[in-house]
């Protein structure tokens, strides 16, 4: 028998298996088990889905299976999709057979390209054996720590003063606003972390490299030799982790942030190399700069693409945090003021990220957990909370669910429901809105990107008006999103949206200082 037919014959007898055992699953369901979507092709069509489909998968299976939690069968393994706010909250709550750690380990070494020594060291079996937190917990635990109001305030002065100086240098002209903004948060934000000697002050160059490798980060993770099958993000990856081992290995970190610091010590004295340590640097840039400089685009986006939402703002931020010192002829903007006084403000921002943010929160099932008194979860599975779902769910939101609604969190954080008048039904649950995560896993650094976010915003707002582009008839605003990328974070536009952007006359000659009070 030749090779090509045993093969086949391999292939036949494995898809046979597999069907039968399908077969034999769906004859004997487990009584306490989430109801379970099979897919079209056994074993291997979910993850099809998912690779083609990307964010949008989970809506499309959970169209198919109206349940607030539902099985996904892969290989070996099932995966579990929440879409219910309810049971999110007890997901989240069980933190001690569900853990993120199993999951995020893996995938941060794809991401970076840690050595595998390094991966052992942050499971950190030896303090587990003893019952102690474990270099994760620890690492977690120091950020929260370091991330409290006095640090995010002193963070958001040495920011807010690196934005006021490039409004400050910016000149009438066409610009392509999503690469302005993912350029603009490279330099303001590497600069308040990483300090005045961190690697994008010092080569320039390096943002259109880093994102470069954002954009094809997919395929490096994805594939076992991304370096042949992605090799320009490969290589912009290498180009910006060499910078990043050279910043560490010269102590430029000396200048940076407390937050940073401790990270790079922390590190040291749990014996990583140098070069996975410069690699974990690496890694923590994507937390910090990928989704606020998204955000950015898409909250000026829904903003500007709305002439009485943008007049209503300006109102708005003009009574609750603008003020000109004549004297020193400077236009100030007050960040306190902005988060206290600017209601709608905030919820433009909320809402913004309600439809851009479809991210999963996954935890690994360590052993056979009950949730909520009814669904069994089996160990060695992966359990995920479906943002996207959840975010665009009419029972949730109501019938405007999938559009956007700059009133929707003016009265509360977590939303209202816009179907209803009665004021216990409109109040959406808080476990609803996962634009910044859930449960122990809340990202420690939103509230340093509401100062970023917020605050330029309001200084474009007040000081610049976006005008249509030469030879163009008008802006094209509203690009689509790229909901078949796999969820890592918010999604970003297909296109770009070029404006012309131009002081606003009543605001020429004014200095801009944005500012925490």
């Amino acid at each position: 028998m030749s090779t090509l037919r045993i093969l086949v014959v391999g292939v036949a007898i494995a898809f046979l298996s597999a069907a039968l055992l399908e077969r034999w699953l769906r004859a004997h369901p487990d009584p306490q088990a989430p109801p379970v979507l099979y897919p079209r092709i056994p074993f291997i069509g979910h993850i099809i889905g998912l690779l083609t489909e990307g964010a949008n998968y989970y809506k499309i299976t959970s169209a198919r299976c109206r349940h607030p939690i539902y099985t996904l069968p892969m290989l070996s393994s099932q995966t579990y999709v929440v879409t219910s706010p309810h049971l999110a909250n007890y997901i989240q709550r069980a933190s001690s057979t569900l853990l993120f750690e199993p999951i995020i380990l893996p995938v941060t070494q794809r991401l970076v390209g840690f050595s595998n020594a390094t991966v052992e060291a942050f499971r950190d079996y030896e303090a587990k054996k003893a019952k102690q937190p474990s270099f994760m917990d620890r690492m977690h635990n120091t950020l929260y720590s370091l991330m409290g109001p006095a640090e995010i305030k002193y963070q958001g002065s040495i920011v807010l003063e690196q934005i006021s100086q490039r409004l400050n240098a910016l000149p009438d002209c066409d610009r392509p606003l999503f690469e302005w903004c993912r350029e603009l948060f490279v330099e303001v934000t590497t600069y308040a972390f990483y300090g005045p000697e961190n690697p994008f002050e010092l080569y320039p160059g390096l943002v259109k490299d880093y994102w470069v490798w954002e954009d094809g980060l997919i395929g490096v993770m994805a594939s076992p030799l991304p370096q042949v099958t992605a090799r320009k993000a490969y290589l912009a990856r290498e180009k910006v982790a060499k910078t990043m081992i050279e910043y560490v290995e010269k102590e430029r970190h000396i200048k940076a942030s407390p937050v940073i610091q401790e990270r790079i010590r922390m590190h040291k004295a749990l014996g990583v190399s140098l070069e996975d340590r410069g690699r974990s640097e690496f890694g923590m840039l994507f937390g910090t700069l990928v989704n606020g400089s998204i955000t950015v685009f898409w909250v000026l986006n829904y903003i500007f693409s709305r002439p009485q939402l943008m007049e209503e703002l300006r109102a708005e931020i003009q009574k609750g945090a603008f003020s000109v010192d004549h004297s020193t002829n400077t236009a100030k903007i007050s960040f306190e003021g902005l988060r206290d006084g600017c209601p709608l403000l905030n919820s433009v921002f909320r809402e913004t990220l309600r439809l851009i943010a479809p991210m999963t929160s996954a935890r690994f099932v360590t052993e056979d957990t009950i949730v909520a008194d009814t669904y069994k979860l089996r160990a060695q599975s992966v359990v995920q909370i479906a943002g996207g779902v959840l975010h665009s769910d009419e029972e949730v939101w109501g019938p405007d669910s999938r559009e956007f609604n700059p009133q929707r969190f003016i009265s509360t954080p977590n939303g209202t429901k816009t179907s209803s008048t009665d004021a216990e039904k409109r109040s959406v649950h808080p476990a609803a809105f996962r634009g910044f995560g859930g449960g122990t896993v809340f990202c420690p650094g939103r509230h340093f990107a509401q100062i970023e976010i917020l605050s330029l915003v309001a200084g474009l707002l007040m000081g610049w008006d976006f005008e249509t582009p030469k030879g163009k008839e008008s802006i094209e605003w509203d690009p689509p999103k790229d909901e078949k990328r796999i969820p890592i974070g918010v999604m970003k536009p297909l296109r770009d949206v070029v404006v012309s952007m131009k002081r606003r006359e009543e605001m020429r000659g004014l200095k801009w200082a944005l500012q925490m009070s």
